[in-house]
């Protein structure tokens, strides 16, 4: 009998037509079933929405920003699926979306770490340049008296930074290789252990995603899919290490300005105690030599003050004169003098050349984006390249030293591009030794 056959007949039967409907519905769902049954996403919708409100509420960086956008995306792909009833498609794209929300979170967390480990270092900064003041008042006090305090004259530093492997922020998770993956999650790994952070209830999701994306028979878009997790995964484990390195860069900051803090009231008291049994002729003589020190320095500064501006910044301190070179004197992140302001240089090397008898320490400072390492170098190879200038241009070597710090010394608050560009440059820190 032909299928019209049998619906022509079912016509006259209402048991029939309702047999009929009741096939044509099964045969329906059957077929939503193999496009993939319409999911509940409430509880991950509302998982997501939480953690993107704590996001926004923790007022993210432009990375984290970018992060929780791509989610955003996907959380609303996710949603219009479901609706549509193409179930697959919508739980891959909500478990997408949930990986990027958990690694904005990370991001904003860790980015919250690193600015209050900023202010550490900004406050230690303030604390290091009391301290230097104390004790070279202290010691212009010794050359008079012929006495010298009974005090270290060792600058504590901060401990060397953990060496970090490569950032992971900026690729492509779901077309990197699962190698390149699993490679820079050992990495990361290694340096979670240095560092004490636990990454146990991130490894075993990372292996299964990368075991899955490396089945021969998974299609594009499922490859994809376990490799942009797995991605998450190691950019989550990623922000667990810098989160935990920025902590111990805060607590040592504020223990190393606590030490230095100490070591200069040491040296007022001392300085204090020197002078109170002076004789008149030494008070005298002390007096005079402060004022000429101070004399001398007001005659550097007034010099240098025709460098105020563009190129550079003066100011003073108890330590003696500070010149700051603006970062313009080179190429983002290069270390190779540009040329069109070298003259400002050749006019410094002059003016030292008339106060041969101060010293100049060169030190060079950056921003803190990128790595430590990376910011360390460049920092040094900065400070190295205004120092070889300066001998050129005949200033003694002897009489000059050079050294690099990263991005240990801010002065102002890397938040803002404001911040972060006086925060990148050289410093020419001249002192009178000549007591």
């Amino acid at each position: 009998m032909s299928t019209g056959h049998a619906f022509s007949r079912s016509k006259g039967h209402p048991f029939h037509f309702v047999l009929l409907a009741v096939g044509f519905l099964a045969m329906a769902l059957l077929g939503a079933g193999c496009a993939g049954s319409r999911p509940d996403l409430t509880a991950s919708l509302d998982q997501f929405d939480r953690y993107a409100d704590e996001v926004r509420r923790m007022e993210p960086e432009a990375g984290a920003q970018d992060v929780l956008g791509a989610g955003t995306e996907r959380r609303n792909i996710a949603a219009r699926e479901a609706e549509s009833g193409d179930g697959k498609v919508a739980q891959m794209e909500m478990n997408m979306a949930l990986a990027d929300a958990e690694v904005a979170l990370a991001m904003s967390q860790m980015e919250q770490a690193q600015r209050r480990a900023d202010h550490c270092l900004r406050e230690l900064e303030q604390t290091r340049r009391g301290w230097e003041e104390a004790f070279y008042v202290l010691e212009q006090t010794e050359s008079v008296v012929s006495r010298v305090a009974p005090l270290s004259r060792q600058r504590p530093e901060l401990p060397e930074p953990l060496p970090l492997p490569e950032s992971r922020f900026e690729a492509d998770m779901a077309v990197t290789p699962p190698d390149v993956l699993v490679q820079a999650w050992d990495e990361w790994k290694g340096a979670a252990e240095a560092g004490n952070v636990s990454l146990v209830d991130l490894e075993g999701e990372f292996d299964r995603r990368i075991a899955a994306a490396r089945v021969d028979k998974a299609s594009t878009e499922e490859r994809g899919y376990h490799l942009h997790i797995a991605g998450r995964l190691l950019q989550e484990a990623e922000c667990r290490v810098r989160t935990d390195v920025a902590h111990q860069s805060c607590v040592q900051a504020t223990t190393l300005a606590a030490r230095l803090a100490e070591s200069r009231d040491a040296a007022l008291k001392a300085t204090l105690e020197l002078e109170r049994g002076l004789q008149d002729d030494l008070r005298a003589e002390l007096d005079k030599t402060r004022m000429e020190a101070r004399s001398r320095q007001d005659d550097l500064y007034d010099a240098l003050g025709q460098l105020e501006g563009k190129y550079a910044k003066i100011s003073q301190d108890a330590r003696g004169t500070i010149l700051s070179l603006a970062d313009i004197l080179f190429d983002f992140g290069k270390a190779t003098l540009k040329r069109d302001v070298e003259f400002a240089l050749v006019r410094v090397a002059t003016i030292l050349n008339q106060f041969s008898e101060m010293s100049v320490g060169i030190e060079g400072h950056t921003d803190n984006i990128g790595s430590e390492a990376y910011n360390q170098e460049l920092s040094e190879r900065r400070a190295e390249a205004v120092y070889d200038f300066l001998v050129e241009q005949g200033v003694d070597a002897a009489r000059m030293t050079h050294r690099g710090f990263g991005f240990s010394r801010p002065v102002a608050d890397n938040a803002t591009d404001e911040g972060r560009q006086r925060n990148r440059r050289v410093d020419l820190v001249i002192q009178d030794r000549s007591n």
